[in-house]
């Protein structure tokens, strides 16, 4: 983004991508207790803390007897205290008897509208038939054990729905917004915000598979040489094996061939003029070995890869096999078009999953439901996504404001970077000494990944520790761990607004939070599925990679479950195929790490140096990646001396919401009713927790929302901290809701929304770098 003068490093780039709920923080926070029920909780806790003062450390013990029911032994003088929490819980518990079922019925209200069906089902569609779909159908729920677990289970899809901001179907619409000329922010609404659903890859992949194994087809599917295996001589070498294949010469001239035009074992017999089976014969240990690879190609950088797979069964020579598959195909890119349009109509959309569910497994033998039942877990045969009813209008001074806001806090996360990164080179570095030198990039990779480590799982950092008092808030200088290194920087950093609306006497000022920083740039791909000019994410990483002479390789990374993104230049790949068949690929079999000025870098066949580029966000603090990759500007986690840290503020951004660092034996045991509600209320007094938290739990995946006025977010709780033994030492992280709800800006008639802006900014080089051709020139 040009603008004239400008001040800081960082720039903006001109696009960026919206992120909100997909259900109003209104529906939540609907679910708390009356005021009078929370004034009980405070008088019982008042007689607490008298409890106290007269019988110190016997307190709590005496306190956990008169809540199980008990009679506590206490000294004469503390007995009319007893009385009076006594009485002081039969209070608080007629109260909250007399206001639990108006909340029951607003919580199955929220369940049962449309809204909330279709989120429910879309996220997890055996969930939703197995409890909601009968907890509906009942005219009144009974306050029963059974219903209970169903209202615990709909509470926690509710705070998801409300209070994260996702990008997965309706309960998290990705939206968008742009830097333009003017001045200020606004919101605009879409008129007509769309739902596309899509295979999944893993389904895409298993349909290759089936149709690959077709008697009629199989002789046609295509052949071709490893990627993780080159020729040289009359051998060949394969990443992995230590001894070179030497196949012989009638398998030497059939891979000459299959180089120069991959074919089928049919095609190739034919051009060779061999029988198809002696054809077979030869190339059998090749196949086995992993020199050759034969399938039909599934694209992996395409958010649809279904029209991919399509193409490479119409390229097949003619039959009524090949035609049968692509009208099977054709049948199940339909039943995804319906059910995107049966957005809202979960019988209509019941109905259209079981058919796709049916085909596919007659297809292919395989169940279409994978990792059923658990939030986020779900993994059915398709995806969807959905559009926004927002978007963001950026004017340059707010987009101005912004990077000046971002920048301090920037420069400490690229500092931070260096020194996580300078860690893992120097790490790196001792091994590729070790074995002299140098090592072809797939040994490098293997002798390199950590111990115990499994996949690409996410490499923790040690947080940064600051001498901060109990709660006190902390402000760092952009410098407080040391300067950054002078390289270009790129950073991809989720931006929260806190602005109060004019209703809540606000003058419409906001402040910005820097919630989180990846290092990646901002691609096409999945995010991208409604913008109307996708390329403009491309332009705006390519403003970067042409920049300043450097010469960057994506690391080509398998997919998982959605789509993926597309690096705009050339990747380093090192799997067996590649079925996006691009021609500006890296093979990593030609590729080395080798030590130069003492720290390693990845070296092309040509002896070009090159930086590495982490797809995957698990992969930015791999070591064995990271230590190759571009300079690195991460998150740095601040920890106090105690367990309770204000905001951690840098500038004027917040860089760190308060935390609270708690033992899990102080989460509210697994009880119901009072005692539970009571029992959160009594560690949001200790605390001095705000109303809205985020917990983050061993049992859970991803934070939960904790409403401390609420009984429903009570028992969730106790149900997530198990019984008091396997609570005993772990630790719960608690953070604040910043933006906290009278911050909620983004809003529609329904209510207000949690949201977040993930904008990518880049910082040019401080000195100069030596010139290389540009990805526009390299392809």
């Amino acid at each position: 983004m040009n603008r004239p003068g400008g001040t800081s490093p960082w720039t903006l780039a001109p696009v960026f991508v919206l992120r909100h709920a997909g259900l109003p923080f209104d529906w939540v926070e609907s679910l708390g207790a009356a005021p009078a029920v929370l004034a009980a909780c405070e008088e019982v806790l008042d007689v607490e803390d008298e409890l106290g003062n007269a019988l110190g450390d016997a307190a709590p013990a005496v306190v956990a007897t008169l809540a199980a029911g008990g009679a506590p032994s206490v000294p004469r003088g503390a007995r009319e205290i007893v009385a009076r929490w006594r009485a002081a819980y039969d209070r608080m518990a007629a109260a909250h008897a007399g206001d639990l079922p108006g909340l029951r019925r607003r919580l199955r209200d929220h369940a049962a509208t449309p809204t909330f069906r279709d989120a429910v089902f879309t996220s997890n569609p055996g969930m939703y038939e197995g409890m909601v779909a009968r907890y509906l159908e009942l005219d009144e729920a009974p306050d029963t054990a059974k219903h209970r677990r169903v209202e615990r289970q709909l509470y926690t899809y509710l705070q998801r729905f409300c209070g994260k901001n996702e990008t997965a179907s309706a309960y998290g619409p990705m939206g968008y917004g742009q830097v333009t000329d003017g001045d200020g922010f606004a919101v605009e609404k879409v008129a007509s915000p769309a739902r596309r659903a899509f295979l999944a890859y893993w389904a895409v992949t298993e349909l290759a598979r089936a149709a690959a194994r077709d008697r009629t087809l199989a002789p046609h599917v295509p052949i071709r040489l490893s990627l993780l295996a080159r020729r040289s001589g009359d051998a060949i070498e394969v990443d992995g094996l230590e001894e070179p294949l030497r196949p012989g010469a009638e398998a030497l001239r059939l891979v000459a061939l299959l180089e120069e035009n991959p074919a089928g074992f049919a095609g190739l017999a034919k051009a060779a003029g061999v029988p198809a089976r002696a054809a077979v014969e030869a190339l059998r240990p090749l196949l086995a070995a992993g020199a050759l690879v034969r399938g039909l190609d599934v694209p992996g950088e395409r958010v649809d890869p279904l029209p991919g797979l399509r193409a490479s069964l119409s390229a097949l020579p003619a039959s009524e096999a090949r035609d049968g598959w692509v009208r099977r195909l054709d049948g199940l890119a339909s039943l995804c078009d319906r059910f995107g349009t049966a957005a809202g109509d979960v019988d209509a959309r019941r109905a259209v999953l079981a058919e796709l569910e049916s085909a596919f497994t007659e297809l292919t033998g395989v169940p279409a439901r994978r990792g059923a039942g658990a939030v986020y877990a779900d993994r059915l045969v398709l995806f969807e996504e959905a559009a926004s009813p927002f978007r963001l209008v950026v004017g340059r001074d707010a987009a101005a404001r912004l990077e000046a806001a971002l920048a301090p806090a920037l420069e400490l996360s690229a500092a931070f970077g260096d020194q996580v990164q300078g860690g893992h080179r120097d790490e790196m570095a001792k091994i590729v000494r070790e074995a002299g030198g140098a090592l072809g990039f797939a040994a490098y990779a293997a002798r390199a990944r950590p111990e115990n480590q499994e996949g690409s799982r996410f490499s923790p950092v040690r947080p940064v520790t600051v001498p901060a008092g109990d709660g006190e808030p902390v402000r760092l200088s952009p410098d407080a761990l040391g300067p950054s290194g002078g390289e270009a920087r790129y950073a991809l950093p989720d931006v929260c607004l806190a602005m109060a609306s004019p209703e809540e006497g606000a003058d419409g000022t906001w402040r910005v939070l820097l919630a989180r920083v990846h290092h990646h740039l901002l691609l096409t791909g999945w995010l991208t599925t409604f913008h109307p000019d996708p390329a403009a994410f491309d332009r705006a990483a390519a403003d970067w990679l042409d920049g300043d002479g450097r010469d960057v390789v994506a690391l080509a990374t398998s997919r998982r479950n959605k789509g993926f993104y597309r690096f705009p230049g050339p990747r380093l790949v090192f799997n067996a195929a590649d079925p996006d068949a691009r021609d500006d690929n890296v093979a990593a079999a030609d590729c080395t790490v080798e030590l130069r000025d003492g720290r390693p870098v990845l070296v092309d066949a040509a002896g070009r140096v090159r930086e590495l580029y982490p797809m995957l966000n698990d992969l930015t603090t791999y070591p064995p990646f990271a230590a190759l990759s571009s300079p690195s500007v991460l998150h740095a986690p601040v920890r106090g001396t105690y367990g309770h840290l204000g905001r951690v503020t840098i500038g004027d951004a917040c860089y760190q919401r308060e935390r609270w660092t708690l033992p899990a034996g102080e989460l509210p045991a697994g009880g119901r009713g009072p005692s539970a509600l009571l029992a959160l209320r009594r560690l949001a007094r200790r605390h001095g927790l705000p109303r809205f938290v985020f917990a983050r739990v061993e049992a859970e995946r991803k934070p939960v929302l904790v409403d401390t006025a609420s009984p429903f977010a009570a028992e969730l709780l106790g149900h997530l901290r198990g019984d008091g033994a396997g609570a005993e030492g772990r630790d719960v992280l608690i953070e604040e809701m910043y933006p906290g709800p009278g911050e909620l800006w983004l809003r529609d008639e329904a209510g207000r929304y949690t949201c977040e802006l993930r904008m990518q900014l880049t910082r040019p080089a401080t000195s100069p770098a030596s010139p290389s051709p540009t990805y526009a020139e390299a392809r």
